[in-house]
């Protein structure tokens, strides 16, 4: 046998040294396989029957509190910015 076929470590590519380099290609993402995206799917849905989910009349009254609170520092804000533009009008004109 010749040493090509035995020593497959110690053989070094031939290139000419004034061909000019080649980018490497980049790699390419693999196709999705289906059976792993059924497997996510259903771990999914095992995780989501874990969670305690709470009931419509918490989740209405959080809701309600997070509205209110931000009406109230939507109000404090524009009114805020309604003096400070008064003043800077007044600083203009004196």
């Amino acid at each position: 046998m010749s040493r090509l076929f035995t020593d497959k470590a110690a053989a070094k590519p031939q290139t000419k040294p004034d061909a000019p380099s080649r980018p490497a290609k980049p790699a390419t993402a693999a196709p999705v396989k289906k059976g792993r995206v059924q497997k996510y799917l259903r771990e999914v849905k095992i995780e989501m029957s874990k969670v305690t989910w709470p009931p419509r009349s918490e989740v209405v009254q959080s809701t309600s509190v997070v509205i209110v609170a931000v009406t109230i520092a939507a109000a404090y804000i524009g009114i805020l910015d309604l003096i400070w533009s008064g003043l800077i009008k007044l600083v203009k004109l004196g």
